[in-house]
């Protein structure tokens, strides 16, 4: 039986598209939706807290951060097609926006997270590495990024080289979990009969 790969699907099906080549792309787009959807929840579900959490501990805000990414890494997994989490959070964005302490603004990390990770996957969708190694590499990049992102919004008295190594770490571990989370999330899917 061949191993499974980073994305949660053969190595022969990874790519773009070619997980359920019998799904047709309105198809494939509405499951995008609805993983979309499902992400919303624990998005609006942590939103009272998030700006508390924020100007208390910036690596407390990164841990709890990684829930809001979760299900838009699984739609790029689960549907295969190339942008399929930038699609998702875009759809998320754009649902969460009204409801979010910081508006609009949200679509920023969000897109950047779902960017990060697309460009990830497709980087690495014919890698021979093993599957750890590709979470950690897909949660570092994006991780950093996200890192990078929440930068100009820390305040001063956060900008100090211990804190600012401890949010860094809190974002890379955060997205490796949430790579390997997505993979497992898709595998028990596919295990249940959604395909």
């Amino acid at each position: 039986m061949a191993a499974e790969r980073v994305d949660g699907h053969r190595p022969a099906q990874i790519g773009s598209g070619q997980a359920a080549p019998a799904l047709g792309m309105t198809r494939r787009h509405l499951r995008i939706a609805a993983f979309a959807a499902v992400q919303v929840f624990p998005i609006l579900a942590l939103a009272p807290l998030m700006p508390q959490v924020a100007a208390w501990s910036p690596p407390a805000y990164a841990a709890l951060a990684g829930a809001q990414t979760l299900f838009i890494f699984a739609a790029r997994r689960m549907v295969g097609l190339r942008w399929s989490a930038t699609v998702a959070a875009a759809m998320v964005a754009v649902l969460v926006g009204p409801f979010s302490a910081v508006g609009w603004l949200i679509a920023v990390p969000l897109m950047i997270a779902g960017a990060a990770f697309d460009g990830m996957m497709w980087m690495l969708e014919r890698s021979r590495l093993p599957v750890v190694l590709l979470h950690v590499l897909i949660g570092g990049v994006v991780g950093s990024a996200l890192f990078v992102v929440s930068l100009p919004v820390m305040s001063a008295e956060h900008l100090q080289p211990g804190l600012l190594l401890a949010t860094w770490l809190s974002r890379v571990v955060t997205s490796v979990c949430g790579s390997w989370l997505s993979a497992r999330l898709v595998a028990a899917l596919h295990r249940a009969g959604v395909r």
